[in-house]
Formats: structure tokens, sequence, C-alpha cells
């Protein structure tokens, strides 16, 4: 095997044209129907429904197990941002959009709700996997069939990277990762070298990528800012006392090793040569268990789902064949967020997702018989970034 960047390594495993994991066996799930969670008892009620319908093999997202309530929620917050800004002409470009379920909800939410705004939306789907295109096109054909027709509703099987369109000053550009940026390509410092691979074993040297240095040196200036923050913590005692059981509970891991986003930075760098005024919202895991196994910050989870709902085969590295397993990393928002400032000059907020869901939604669309809310009450370790408007 040629000598390659973590980065490049890791989409090749995830990314290659033919062999890739998103290409050759995609494992992105669908129901066959929406779950009707009013007629749920509960929790119990809910975890079991769930378990009943998960597809063998596969993952499935939140905007799937919610549909069509996790676009409704969604479309509901982009339409309060697109009235704000006075624009006439809503753009939203939704990457690595699966099988269109968070499309389709918002389509619903627009065209029943928002009519004037639906008359005037385009809705682009952007995902490098053939097949989820083809089933997205399957799915959204069967209410929004007159939208294909006109080109309002198209789908883009190509990298984002590769995604440019005209813009004009009339129109609000919406960009929308779901569960896409755990899914992109990190580096690995160590000691502050990069990280290569050959052979399917780690080299380190001097860094020379402009990428990873670019990254690499804005990490330490977001340490540098978060310590100057910690240090004006007035509860030293609980701050402390808080890190300890942290790391007692989560493991420890060397802060000398460390997964970059520059995956990531490569994203927000693509829109700003390419976007005037660009919007994101970003949803994704902030938290993942198994990560803090590994000895390295931010190290990701090397899996392959199994037939059972919760059952899936780990990897103790990243180091695997060319489609063998996703490799998916906890998003620091934190991080994206100073990012986010730097790249694009764009203030944000962070909400966990029960928090943009208490929000931008309606309790009664997925509250249960007994009060238990799965939209606001799963997926606890999630979050979302999303920017703000002046």
């Amino acid at each position: 095997m040629k000598r390659m960047l973590v980065r490049d390594f890791i989409y090749d495993r995830l990314y290659h044209p033919v062999e890739g994991y998103f290409v050759k066996n995609i494992q992105l799930g669908a129901l066959k129907n929406p779950i009707e969670f009013k007629q749920l008892l509960g929790y119990e009620d809910y975890t079991k429904k769930l378990a009943e319908n998960y597809p063998e093999n596969q993952w499935l997202t939140p905007s799937e197990v919610f549909r069509p309530y996790y676009g409704i929620t969604l479309g509901n917050y982009i339409n309060q941002q697109f009235r704000f800004t006075r624009k006439e002409k809503l753009r939203i470009v939704e990457i690595g959009a699966g099988y269109g379920a968070a499309c389709e909800g918002v389509l619903y939410y627009m065209r029943n709700h928002q009519p004037q705004t639906f008359s005037n939306l385009e809705y682009h789907l952007v995902d490098i996997s053939p097949e989820a295109c083809v089933q997205a096109e399957k799915r959204l054909s069967q209410d929004f069939k007159q939208q294909i027709k006109k080109g309002n509703l198209r789908i883009f099987n190509q990298d984002f990277l590769n995604y440019k369109q005209h813009t004009q000053n009339n129109e609000m550009w919406f960009f929308v990762f779901l569960e896409v940026f755990d899914n992109l390509a990190h580096d690995k410092v160590i000691d502050g070298k990069q990280v290569y691979v050959e052979n399917m074993k780690e080299f380190a040297e001097t860094i020379t990528d402009p990428l990873i240095n670019e990254v690499y040196t804005m990490y330490q200036q977001f340490k540098q800012q978060n310590k100057n923050q910690d240090e004006n913590i007035e509860d030293r005692f609980l701050f402390n006392t808080l890190r300890k059981l942290i790391s007692k509970y989560y493991g420890n891991q060397k802060s000398n090793s460390i997964f970059l986003p520059t995956g990531a930075l490569q994203v927000l760098k693509h829109i700003k040569s390419n976007f005037h005024n660009p919007s994101l919202v970003i949803a994704d895991f902030d938290l993942l268990k198994n990560n803090f196994t590994q000895e390295s910050i931010n190290a990701p989870i090397v899996s392959k789902k199994l037939t059972k709902p919760h059952e899936r085969l780990d990897y103790e590295s990243y180091l695997v064949e060319r489609g063998a397993a996703d490799i998916f990393f906890p998003t620091d928002f934190n991080f994206v967020q100073y990012m986010v400032k730097q790249i694009l000059g764009l203030d944000s907020q962070i909400f966990k997702a029960y928090q943009f869901a208490d929000q931008f939604s309606q309790s009664s669309w997925t509250t249960t018989k007994s009060g238990y809310n799965p939209l606001k009450e799963d997926f606890g370790n999630t979050s979302f970034l999303v920017t703000d408007h002046s």
C-alpha cells in the first residue's frame, strides 16, 4: 500500500469510488413506516417498537427514526431564519442526505405551512453514495415529483468538495450537515508531528502538510483560549473535581496524540470560496463513549453493523481494509464553532438536541402516552450548531 496521510487513508476506506464503505456496502437503513409515537405507552414501548422495526445490518439516523418530525423541526428553524433575513429565495443544500428523510420532512413543512417560501425554494441533496441517491429519489418522487421535474429538487451524486452553484444576492443559502462531520476525514498528530500510513502501519514526521499545519495551529490557539477561560472559573475545586471524575470514568487520553478535523476545514473553506453569506446547520454526535478507550484525543469508533438492532462489530484501530467498516468521530462542537468563526467569520450557537427540539418542534408530535418524548430524550449525545444572522 502506498504512503498516505491519515485523512487520505480514512477517505479511501470510506469513499473509494468502487470499494469504499459508503459506496459498495452502505449500511444506512430506513424504516418501512414512520413510528406512530402518540400510540406508544412510553420508553419501553418505544424501544421495543424501534427494535422490532430496526433493519438488519444497517444503522438508523435520528432523521429516519423521527421521520417526518425531525425534518419538520429543521424546516421550522430554517423558515424562521429565512424570514428574518428578508431574502426572496431560499436555497437548502443537504450534504450526506442519505435516503432523504430530513429533506422529506422539511418539504412537508414548507408545502403545508409556508407555501410562499415553498414556491421560492430549491433543495439540493448531495451524497457520494450512488445507492443513497437512488433511494432518496425513489422516496421523494412519491410526494414531490413535480419539484423534481421543475428542477427545484435536485440530487447530486458527488463529493461536496466538487459541488458548486451560481449564487445571487437575493438568495439565502443554507448548508445542512446531519451526522456528516463525524464521517469527515481526520488527520492524526503525535508529539507535534504529522502521521502517515504505509503498509497498514503508522509513521510520524515533521509537519509539512499545509492543511494539517493550519488546523493544528488553530487547535493550539483554541486550547489556549479555553485555558484562559478555565483560569477565570471561580469555583476551582468544583471544576477540578468534575474534571477528575470525567477522567476516571472515561479513562485517560494522551494529550500528545490527537485526531484533527482537517476534513471539516476543507468543507468550510469550500463554502467560503464558492458561496456568499452562507448559513450552517450542523448536527452530530458530541460524545462517543468507546472512543475514550483509545489513547488519542478525539479517536474514532470503527464499527460494522451486525444483524440485531444494537449489535455491532468494533475494531481496535482505524487501520482496516478498504470498505470493511464505518469510521466515525465525535464532533468537538466548541472547536467547530471556533473554526466557523475563523474561516467564515460567522458567530454561532450550540444547542443540545433536546434544546433545539424544545425551541423548534411541538411536544405533541412525538410525545408518548406516558409523557416520554424520544425526539427530546433519545440520542442524548447529539448537538446542533447553527450560525447567527445579523
